[in-house]
């Protein structure tokens, strides 16, 4: 695809304008600013400034429109907010005209590893493939080599050849692949998350296990399913409870209110299990009770939170909840903890679990759902797979427990495993 571009010429210094502020600052051109760093063979990363509003569609990757006044809004905040975890964004330039074309971005929260992302402008058609390459060439070693990070992960779509291939060529393997879990150009993909780890930290600790080496393939030993029919889907005889959504033989599931807060503040506080991947934690009432009433507040949701609760007594016991949903994509993170430890071990997680999935499945119509778990958490791990889940890979250097790094396990499960375990209901 050709695309002509008339390139006005940019000025290193603000002008006045009638009203007396000043125009946004406009970055100088490639060729005046003598760039030492993030420079490709063909491309430039510079940061973001007020006046990049003008080219909304090239910086910012989501299917919902917006005009400059908004970008310019947007790009503004994003430049102001302090703070650890801040998203930070590099726009990539054209070496010959200075063009805005895509831009690279990435975050992190420790500075021990962090995300990375890559994305160009789809009207550049063919030649956006090759900028996204040549982005991740450039943002990827930046971050592990010069930075420092340990590990740096990126999320690249099963059908994208480009960005496979850039990967591998800069030593990057991958970690994890989510089956289908992508909906783009009128089929599904999978989500396949490449990883890239410091050569000196690999040095000093060793290369760790691979995640998945077979990629998607159905066969792969990794990918094992042990679940087996349940009855638990059944429609349950007479009245459902009180506020129930969700429910089954033992339990349902209702919205978390301000006296579950409480209830779930105390049972931390007598928390005796310490196999947790930070350890134990203590959380104010009114503290879980903002948490969980922040989710209510959009309408669809990104974040669906229920109270867990015991059928017989109306005695709530913990909470399940649908994260990161995305409704283009169809797809969403699972999660859930029982803090009243005299409800552990007896399947009322799995039984919750299986409500939730129904749920998901069923009333909001997700097409898969992923899970994640601490590496030394065998025992989720187990119940993960029990409840239908399938191995997806794994994320090296994640975190420290008892002086030693740790890595987490990424799980899948689709709509269609999951009404085939249920006899296709």
């Amino acid at each position: 695809m050709s695309v002509t571009t008339t390139i006005k010429p940019q000025t290193t210094s603000p002008a006045a304008t009638s009203d007396g502020d000043s125009k946004p600052f406009r970055p100088a051109p490639f060729a005046e600013a003598n760039q030492q760093f993030l420079v490709g063979e063909t491309l430039y990363l510079r940061a973001l400034e007020p006046g990049d509003g003008q080219h909304p569609t090239v910086w910012r990757d989501s299917p919902y429109p917006i005009n400059t006044d908004k970008a310019e809004e947007l790009i503004k905040k994003e430049i102001e907010k302090p703070g650890p975890g801040k998203t930070v964004r590099l726009l990539a330039c054209r070496r010959v005209d200075d063009q805005p074309v895509g831009v690279a971005t990435y975050s992190t929260w420790n500075w021990l590893n962090g995300d990375a992302s890559v994305y160009a402008d789809p009207a550049y058609g063919d030649a956006a493939g090759a900028y996204r390459a040549e982005m991740l060439g450039l943002i990827v070693p930046w971050l592990l080599d010069e930075r420092d990070l340990m590990v740096v992960w990126v999320n690249v779509a099963g059908n994208d050849r480009a960005l496979i291939e850039a990967a591998g060529a800069i030593g990057m393997h991958q970690a994890t692949c989510l089956r289908e879990a992508y909906w783009l150009n009128g089929r599904r993909e999978d989500w396949l998350t490449f990883e890239g780890l410091n050569r000196g930290w690999e040095a000093k600790l060793g290369r760790p296990e691979a995640g998945i080496t077979v990629g998607c393939a159905p066969d792969d030993p990794r990918r094992r399913f042990e679940g087996a029919p349940s009855a638990i889907f059944r429609h349950p005889a007479g009245d459902p409870p009180k506020d129930a959504l969700m429910v089954g033989d033992r339990i349902f599931l209702r919205a978390y209110t301000p006296d579950d807060a409480r209830r779930e503040s105390t049972w931390g506080r007598q928390e005796s299990e310490t196999f947790f991947d930070n350890g134990r934690g203590l959380h104010s009432a009114h503290g879980l009770e903002r948490w969980n009433r922040k989710h209510m507040d959009d309408d669809p949701a990104g974040w669906v939170r229920f109270a867990i609760v015991l059928k017989e007594t109306g005695e709530f016991i913990g909470s399940n909840g649908i994260a990161d949903i995305d409704w283009v994509h169809k797809t969403a993170e699972t999660e859930s903890f029982i803090p009243n430890t005299a409800y552990r071990g007896g399947g009322y997680g799995s039984e919750a679990k299986h409500l939730l999935l129904a749920y998901s499945f069923e009333r909001l119509g997700l097409h898969t759902v992923r899970s994640y778990v601490w590496g030394p958490n065998t025992r989720s791990q187990a119940a993960l797979r029990k409840q239908g889940y399938r191995d997806a890979g794994r994320f090296h250097w994640t975190g420290l427990k008892n002086a030693e790094w740790t890595h987490d396990m990424s799980f899948d499960l689709l709509a269609d495993e999951w009404r085939e375990r249920i006899g296709g209901r």
